[in-house]
């Protein structure tokens, strides 16, 4: 018997034909309205962003790999020029080439290698920490978006809920029939926005975690090339 009354609902084999997802969404007073569009387009500009995140932060840990290949290969900073020149949209690669600049830099002052060295440990290590930082934070571009809509979808969706229910309510009172056919729509609507509501925040969630992770790992590996990039460094002086 429930499975029939669960079938009818989703079919709309009701008496007024309203009795469906779209039937009820279509019946919803505008505030409930307001919140399952807010929250499609929430869940519309979090795919989005997550199908663009996932092919960039792809396309960088691709580049990554194959320019520390060339660079660990390179055995001198020339060798590592010409390497960087070979992957130059790579977040190493700009890593490399502020860190060059600043070696640079520091060579032309022509002061003694003790000195050098010294300033190589101060100037240089600066500059790398810095460019790695700055490659994070491009990196992290737009993730500030999944994880707002991860914690706020929920309570917006809640929001839609406590609304409907309390129209329900406002209804039992207006009509003083307290039968299924005169909550059920207020209520059903209330749950749609809730799962408007999760089916925004989880994806969001799910793949905020997995890009930090991600890009975690990927500025990990940028700090183990700026360790090596001091060293072939402190060997050219």
């Amino acid at each position: 018997m429930m499975k029939n009354i669960f079938l009818l609902s989703l079919v709309g084999d009701s008496p007024a034909g309203s009795m469906n997802v779209f039937g009820l969404i279509g019946q919803a007073g505008w505030v409930v309205k307001g919140v399952m569009l807010l929250l499609l387009l929430a869940s519309i500009i979090s795919w989005t962003i997550i199908f663009w995140k996932w092919w960039f932060l792809r396309t960088a840990a691709k580049e990554n790999i194959q320019f520390a290949e060339s660079f660990w290969s390179a055995g001198s900073l020339e060798s590592a020029t010409r390497a960087a020149k070979a992957h130059p949209t790579a977040p190493m690669t700009r890593v490399f080439e502020s860190g060059l600049q600043e070696f640079n830099s520091i060579v032309a002052l022509k002061f003694d290698r003790a000195h050098t060295l010294e300033l190589l440990e101060t100037n240089l290590s600066r500059t790398l920490d810095k460019s790695s930082a700055v490659e994070v934070s491009l990196l992290q571009r737009n993730l500030a978006f999944l994880a707002s809509t991860a914690s706020t979808s929920p309570f917006i969706g809640l929001f839609g809920t406590v609304w409907g229910i309390m129209t329900s309510f406002i209804n039992i009172g207006a009509t003083g029939a307290s039968n299924l056919a005169v909550v059920a729509p207020g209520i059903a609507e209330a749950l749609i926005a809730t799962a408007m509501g999760l089916f925004a925040a989880i994806p969001a969630v799910l793949f905020y975690n997995y890009f930090i992770s991600h890009i975690r790992n990927v500025g990990a590996s940028m700090q183990h090339f700026s360790s090596d990039f001091m060293n072939m460094a402190k060997r050219s002086v």
